[in-house]
């Protein structure tokens, strides 16, 4: 019998619009140097998880974050972990609120 599927969902790091309690949506905002740890720091995290693949979507912040995990788990397992990107797995569009704050935010 085959063994089950494994799924493990993680957010990207901190951007500076995250900080900023900004909507992000569609924009392709980078990490900020927190974010870039975060990332690492996860990717360390999941090093010995055995990934088929990793899919993300094609923003920046996303496609960062889970190329941080694909290093990590290459060294450790010794085999390239490929990413996938998808624009389908981007946060929603919400028009005219991007780059607006949240309300009570802060």
């Amino acid at each position: 019998m085959p063994s089950p599927t494994k799924i493990i969902a993680v957010r990207h790091g901190q951007t500076n619009w995250n900080v900023d309690a900004r909507i992000q949506g569609y924009t392709d905002i980078a990490l900020n140097d927190t974010g870039r740890m975060q990332a690492q720091r996860l990717a360390e995290a999941l090093a010995h998880e055995t990934f088929a693949c990793i899919y993300s979507s094609d923003l920046a912040r996303a496609k960062d974050t889970a190329q941080a995990i694909a290093q990590a788990s290459t060294v450790v397992q010794q085999r390239a972990v490929p990413v996938q990107l998808h624009v389908d797995l981007r946060e929603r569009s919400l028009g005219w609120a991007l780059a607006c704050l949240w309300l009570g935010a802060g």
